[in-house]
């Protein structure tokens, strides 16, 4: 919309001008991104077996949006696995967004419901956190000694969204974040609010603000 700033045109041109692009820009900015693993999903450890491991996507988003929520699936089955004990109710799990340069822009935490669980698990984001248009890592790890199951997908339609792929780290946080290598991707959901505010003026830029 930064080109409307410029122009010096009646206002009635002004008004179709308006008229003609915002349900335009609507249309290509989607509310909802997903995965949904049409075969079906196989499971990998988080903090399995001892190893500090990290999963999550890559995402395009379209336009500028604030960021709302995701939703990842996870297992816990109460059994030890690899001499590393399981998680158990009231863990926490985290999930970050971070953007191309590899700065981690907002997290989220939500806290395991039971010892035995295989379930969505969803993760809100700070209110009104508006990124603009690219591509971001939304990656799910954990800081305690226990380790849990991540849901990705596997068998046909293992590769639904074209928007990104299923990455992994073996550091945890801490990257790096690189491809699997299989080509596929993690059943997510990710909630988006398509938004025309300035992203220097808001949280995104005050984060990006700290490192210059």
């Amino acid at each position: 919309m930064q080109y409307l700033r410029t122009l010096r045109s009646p206002l009635l041109v002004l008004s179709i001008l308006i008229l003609g692009t915002i349900p335009a820009m609507a249309d290509d900015c989607p509310e909802l991104l997903e995965a949904g693993c049409g075969g079906g999903w196989a499971w990998f450890g988080l903090r399995h077996d001892g190893a500090n491991i990290g999963q999550g996507q890559t995402v395009t988003l379209e336009c500028d949006s604030a960021v709302l929520s995701v939703e990842f699936m996870f297992r816990v089955t109460g059994n030890p696995n690899g001499n590393v004990p399981s998680m158990v109710a009231g863990d926490e799990i985290h999930v970050a967004l971070i953007d191309e340069e590899g700065y981690q822009l907002t997290t989220a935490t939500t806290v395991l419901p039971a010892d035995v669980f295989t379930d969505w698990l969803v993760f809100t984001f700070p209110e009104d956190f508006v990124v603009p248009a690219g591509m971001y890592k939304v990656v799910a790890y954990t800081t305690v000694e226990r380790q849990c199951a991540f849901a990705f997908c596997y068998g046909e339609g293992a590769d639904d969204y074209a928007g990104g792929q299923r990455i992994v780290s073996l550091d945890g946080i801490n990257g790096p974040w690189g491809d699997f290598g299989d080509g596929n991707d993690v059943p997510f959901f990710l909630y988006l609010e398509p938004s025309t505010v300035d992203t220097e003026i808001n949280a995104w830029g005050a984060v990006k603000g700290l490192y210059r």
